[in-house]
């Protein structure tokens, strides 16, 4: 007998109604499951798409137990949230995520900052800048192969990140007020310079003069590139590799002092 398709409908509606509360019941009896086991190890990973050593399995682990022992403690007790705030203590710790499984594991995701200068003030003081723009220690357990910026640098590491635009726009180049401090420039020409592969390999050092202006020393010949300020910093870098090819090459690394940029459509240089 043929069923009415209101009557099968109303067949089919119940058996998925049923099938979700099965579902529903299943999830939740194996949730409560895993609740009660008990936490037999730590599982750590850190991300190595950043290839930093400031921290290591030891740390974190260290870091979890601060509070107690977790190991042996039922899953379900065991504050991940908690955790994961207790983690980003750390100072090289940009994320942090911690989650248990259903063997019983309790797994910590961390991901490492990524610095791209060391600064040194004139306070002596040294820290990094990161990739996002915040203040990070120096390490004793591991020194990353970044760029130095020194000279006349005044900011301090209890500013904590640049926090103000960055002078890179041409069209705030007349107006003096937008101009911004001076380690905001300096994590400017960092980013710039950290994002190309030959200035990376090619610049040793980032120095601010008496004026306030940077200045860049290459790793190859004796001469200081001055760059003023980050206004139309892909053409000053233009210039300055038109130059390299063009001029250098033939006259020798090792003739000039200076290599000024500051001027539009100019490069002026200071023989030794």
């Amino acid at each position: 007998m043929e069923l009415k398709p209101k009557v099968k409908s109303i067949l089919i509606l119940s058996t998925w109604i049923i099938t979700a509360i099965g579902m529903i019941v299943l999830l939740g009896f194996v949730n409560q499951r895993q609740e009660q086991l008990l936490c037999k190890k730590i599982t750590i990973d850190i991300d190595e798409s950043v290839s930093h050593d400031f921290i290591d399995n030891t740390d974190i682990i260290q870091l979890i137990n601060s509070k107690g022992k977790v190991e042996g403690k039922a899953l379900g007790s065991i504050n991940t949230s908690l955790l994961e705030k207790i983690i980003l203590t750390n100072p090289f710790v940009e994320r942090a995520e911690v989650y248990s499984s259903i063997d019983g594991n309790l797994h910590a995701d961390v991901w490492q900052r990524d610095p791209i200068v060391r600064i040194v003030n004139m306070h002596d003081e040294q820290f990094y800048i990161d990739k996002k723009g915040e203040f990070m220690p120096v390490s004793d357990k591991y020194t990353p192969p970044v760029i130095v910026a020194n000279g006349y640098i005044y900011n301090t590491y209890t500013e904590m990140k640049i926090t103000t635009p960055v002078l890179t726009d041409d069209s705030l180049k007349n107006d003096s007020l937008m101009i911004p401090r001076t380690i905001n420039q300096v994590y400017a020409l960092a980013k710039f310079v950290e994002a190309d592969t030959f200035w990376t390999a090619n610049t040793e050092q980032i120095y601010v003069n008496e004026h306030q202006e940077l200045e860049l020393i290459p790793r190859v010949g004796n001469h200081r590139v001055l760059l003023g300020d980050t206004i139309d910093l892909q053409d000053k870098f233009r210039r300055l590799m038109i130059f390299y090819k063009e001029g250098l090459s033939k006259t020798g690394w090792n003739n000039y002092s200076v290599i000024n940029l500051k001027f539009r459509n100019q490069v002026v240089c200071t023989k030794n």
